[in-house]
């Protein structure tokens, strides 16, 4: 996991992105990465997915070019948002989240 972190920092993405470990038959550890900090997510890739997506709502960043397709398809078909909506609830979510995980 360590070289991962350092690949990242290395190549200065700017983007947040979810890290796998283990195969497909045996997820090992899923990692939500924002600003190069690797935030371990106990719940799986759904759940990795789920915070993912909020951080991209909530901070108004733009997808990705590699995942925007995606990306876009799970806001608007599986979250129901639109591109304009505000999401007060999922910054609320999102803080406590990450407050939990830092303490």
């Amino acid at each position: 996991m360590e070289s991962v972190i350092n690949k990242l920092k290395d190549d200065r993405i700017n983007h947040p992105i979810v890290i796998v470990l283990g195969c497909r038959q045996d997820v090992g550890q899923v990692f939500l990465v924002v600003q190069r900090e690797a935030l371990p997510i106990t719940f799986g890739i759904v759940s990795a997915v789920e915070w993912l997506m909020k951080i991209y709502l909530i901070l108004y960043m733009e997808f990705a070019a590699e995942c925007k397709h995606i990306l876009h398809f799970l806001q608007s078909t599986v979250f129901g948002v639109q591109d304009a909506l505000p999401l007060a609830q999922s910054v609320v979510d999102l803080s406590l989240f990450i407050r939990n995980v830092l303490s």
